[in-house]
């Protein structure tokens, strides 16, 4: 399954790609409106989160109207939301924490994958992975450089 990276190398937590995801999809400039988060992982790392597209989603399973399947064309997970209550089943299904309820109209926002925040990333932080390393995620970790961090003792005074 497709779905959106982050490369916490790269991610600078400018957070553009949460406006910009808000501004188009709703019009409105507030990242609680967007269908991707962008958290911050310690010690200092940024990381932009967006729904990993599982392959059996526990999201749908649970929603009571089947407002969030698979395009059968796409592959995508999506949630049409004119069948979406708001329940909010979903947010507490999903294991990563990566479906939202929209603040004002209490419908289930998650990423559907449009791409419109890849170009908009002024560092590149941001790609669909597709292909064989979708499919075999632990493939990303093993192709991407590794990082080593040491944690100092500061002397206190």
């Amino acid at each position: 399954m497709p779905y959106l990276y982050c490369d916490v190398m790269k991610c600078t937590g400018c957070r553009i790609c949460e406006l910009y995801c808000a501004f188009i999809r709703e019009h409105a400039l507030n990242p609680k409106k967007a269908r991707l988060r962008v958290e911050r992982r310690e010690p200092a790392f940024d990381k932009a989160i967006a729904c990993r597209q599982c392959a059996d989603p526990p999201c749908a399973k649970v929603c009571p109207t089947d407002a969030i399947v698979r395009n059968p064309k796409t592959g995508i997970v999506v949630v049409y939301e004119k069948k979406c209550t708001g329940c909010g089943a979903c947010v507490e299904a999903c294991p990563f924490g990566e479906i939202w309820l929209d603040p004002d109209r209490k419908k289930a926002l998650k990423c559907d994958l449009c791409g419109q925040c890849i170009p908009r990333c002024p560092t590149g932080a941001l790609w669909v992975e597709t292909g064989s390393a979708a499919k075999n995620r632990s493939g990303l970790v093993e192709s991407r450089s590794p990082v080593m961090l040491e944690r100092i003792q500061v002397s206190g005074k």
